[in-house]
């Protein structure tokens, strides 16, 4: 690893290949107290560490053209496990996004992307390599009416699977249709309302544990939402979407669900080498679990970054989230319909030249798990250390 890192640095280059592409490769070495998020909560041995390299290449692009904007993203990694060799994978990700103007009054965006990844062991009662895609296509318009009013209007698809044949039932596709309004200030600030109807359509069956019946977890979700993009002043910006959101599901109309849904994200930055972040949410989301399908999360999260000189960044993050499940039917005296975890980071980015930077970053989780879910309790935490070079 220290020579795979060392390369990196040999031939750095002194200026950037071109103001549209930028190239860059990436080697990171990493150590994780508990991989496979085992529960360990009353026997600390059941933790089984391991340590892993990252090896990365990719590409970014950015090319206006007149008052069009192309930008597109591409990259490969490598990930190899000292212990668990068995979860040595290539992830590959790629994203393009066409940020488009038709005269004065009418823009959007036009996009894609792709990720494949190692699934997290926290989401899944298994140690089998699960390699987990997300392929999503998304358009959008806005129409300005009037330099104070504006429409707009969207489309997303979102796919998700997994290749483990025993997750199959998991796989999913998202489907989101959305349009709205917003008054728009002379601060620039956007205040309004955004309707919007998400689909969930699973292609693959799963079963009641309970029954041995089929079925069937898509579902309907219907929103109407305040849309805040608020300036408040000159370091602090404020945004809320949130409202009221209806759940249906195509079976097992147990799960069911209704109410306010929302998230709210404050951004202060009183100095310029310090920025503050905080946020919190109650929304209704999808469950990968077989007792279990859908979850009502609520939580909340903070950040802050420092940057005493032009080469030295410091950040730290904390972040709590509840999930309340709703069990299928047939589901008597399931005790644990809620988990809860903690994450706390921290973490060093020194940009050694101006095309060299490396990073070290530290953290420590832990979750009370639900029993109904499969998601079990653990404790872990790691450390990890990247350096990049941009060409």
């Amino acid at each position: 690893m220290p020579l795979i890192i060392s390369g990196l640095f040999a031939p750095a280059a002194r200026a950037q290949i071109s103001d549209t592409i930028h190239p860059y490769v990436s080697a990171g070495y990493a150590y994780d107290d508990n991989l496979l998020r085992r529960d360990n909560t009353n026997n600390a041995d059941a933790a089984q560490s391991d340590t892993y390299t990252t090896l990365i290449a990719g590409v970014a692009l950015e090319r206006p053209i007149g008052r069009q904007r192309v930008t597109a993203s591409a990259r490969a990694s490598k990930v190899a496990f000292n212990r668990f060799t068995e979860l040595d994978y290539t992830g590959k990700d790629a994203a393009a996004e066409w940020k488009w103007q038709v005269g004065n009054q009418l823009s959007g965006h036009l996009g894609a992307s792709y990720s494949e990844s190692l699934a997290s062991f926290a989401d899944f009662q298994s140690t089998a390599r699960n390699i987990r895609t997300d392929n999503k296509r998304y358009v959008d318009a806005n129409y300005l009416l009037h330099p104070s009013w504006q429409v707009h209007a969207g489309y997303t698809n979102e796919r998700f699977g997994f290749d483990l044949p025993s997750q199959s039932y998991n796989n999913r596709t998202e489907k989101t249709v959305e349009t709205g309004f917003d008054y728009i200030a002379s601060s620039g600030s956007t205040f309004g309302l955004v309707f919007r109807q998400l689909e969930g359509v699973y292609p693959t069956q799963g079963l009641n544990q309970v029954t041995g019946l089929p079925v069937d977890n898509g579902y309907k979700q219907d929103e109407v939402k305040f849309n805040v993009n608020w300036i408040a002043s000159g370091v602090t910006q404020v945004t809320f979407l949130g409202g009221w959101v209806n759940r249906r599901h195509n079976t097992e109309k147990l799960r069911d669900d209704s109410g306010a849904n929302g998230r709210l994200i404050v951004n202060w930055s009183p100095l310029g080498h310090t920025q503050f972040n905080g946020m919190i949410w109650r929304e209704f989301g999808a469950a990968e679990g077989t007792l279990v399908n859908s979850a009502l999360s609520t939580g909340a999260s903070a950040g802050a970054s420092w940057s005493p000189t032009a080469k030295l960044s410091y950040n730290a993050n904390v972040k709590y989230e509840k999930r309340d499940f709703e069990p299928l039917s047939g589901v008597s005296g399931l005790g644990g319909l809620t988990d809860n975890s903690r994450t706390a980071s921290v973490g060093v980015t020194y940009q050694a030249w101006r095309q060299v930077s490396l990073n070290l970053n530290g953290f420590t989780t832990r979750r009370d798990g639900s029993a109904a879910a499969a998601t079990s309790s653990f404790r872990a935490k790691g450390v990890s250390f990247n350096a990049t070079v941009k060409f």
